[in-house]
């Protein structure tokens, strides 16, 4: 990237950094408190992120794109964990810094082995950040295995991403990380993310988040239509795709009454954020092969 007299005066600064992990450490979570506002769906079901995500931080000293990354998943050989898992690798290349998040919730198990082995060969500077310092230390069993944890990391910080406890502390220090340079993106731009892209990750989440554990994660969707009609009503039509029968079944409910949950949570939702009247018009479709294509580049998710 040329960098101008102008960035070289002013110390603007602007980069990429990537969010690593296992899956539900927060990194979602963290990149909406990062960019101010909601780019990054946030579940407590593993392997929500399925591409990498952008969100853009603007600051006086300039901006950092904020990656998310889909959380390295060991404990499934199926054809979308392996896939994810690919994602995470590649996306570790070309990056200017490496926040790496850790749950001390959670105890150390091969996920951390196999990141601790691709960060240790980025050949990046790394912070690594102990997430949800806002639990009271006996809910934090593992903090001090975390904080030996030795990647090669510049410093370790502890940090609350639910409630923005020391967030400065790490937008600082990556600043420092930065390299002179101009603005990847206008100002007022947080995501890289399509309209389509987005209102899909939001219809995604509330179906994760309606059926829980009941669900496998293997669900996409698809927006079909976007229209704007009378009285500034936004009419959105999108399809929830699922690889059986069965999970078709759980997606709509008994009489149509999950499908229905799911509506009311993306409409209020959306309500919201767009500040407009909501239409969901919601379909449930089976594709069996949808993972397959996804694994070979096919599809989008």
């Amino acid at each position: 990237m040329t960098v101008n007299k102008y960035c070289i005066l002013n110390n603007m600064k602007s980069g990429f950094v990537i969010l690593a992990g296992r899956s539900n450490v927060g990194k979602s979570t963290l990149l909406n408190a990062l960019v101010g506002s909601k780019v990054a769906i946030v579940t407590p079901k593993p392997q929500t992120t399925r591409q990498p995500m952008r969100g853009i931080l603007h600051d006086e000293r300039g901006q950092i794109v904020f990656v998310d990354t889909p959380g390295v998943f060991l404990g499934r050989k199926d054809i979308i964990s392996k896939k994810l898992n690919a994602i995470v690798e590649q996306s570790l290349k070309g990056v200017d810094a490496v926040v790496y998040v850790m749950d001390p919730t959670r105890a150390p198990g091969p996920e951390e082995e196999k990141i601790s082995k691709l960060l240790r060969a980025a050949k990046v500077p790394i912070i690594n950040i102990l997430n949800k310092s806002d639990l009271p230390m006996d809910e934090r069993p593992f903090r001090e295995n975390y904080l030996e944890t030795d990647v090669g990391q510049k410093e370790t910080l502890e940090l609350s991403a639910k409630s923005h406890n020391n967030l400065n502390l790490l937008v600082d220090s990556l600043f420092d990380l930065m390299p002179d340079g101009d603005e990847y993106y206008p100002p007022l731009q947080i995501t890289d993310l399509r309209q389509q892209e987005w209102l899909e990750e939001i219809i995604r989440e509330k179906v994760f988040l309606s059926l829980e554990q009941e669900l496998p994660y293997s669900v996409k969707v698809s927006v079909e239509e976007v229209e704007e009609r009378k009285g500034g009503l936004r009419y959105i039509a999108a399809t929830i795709w699922t690889t059986e029968e069965r999970y078709k079944g759980m997606i709509i409910g008994a009489k149509g009454a999950k499908i229905k949950e799911i509506g009311s949570k993306v409409r209020k939702e959306l309500e919201e954020t767009l500040q407009s009247k909501v239409f969901i018009d919601l379909n449930v479709k089976v594709d069996p092969k949808w993972p397959i294509r996804f694994s070979k580049g096919d599809i989008g998710l």
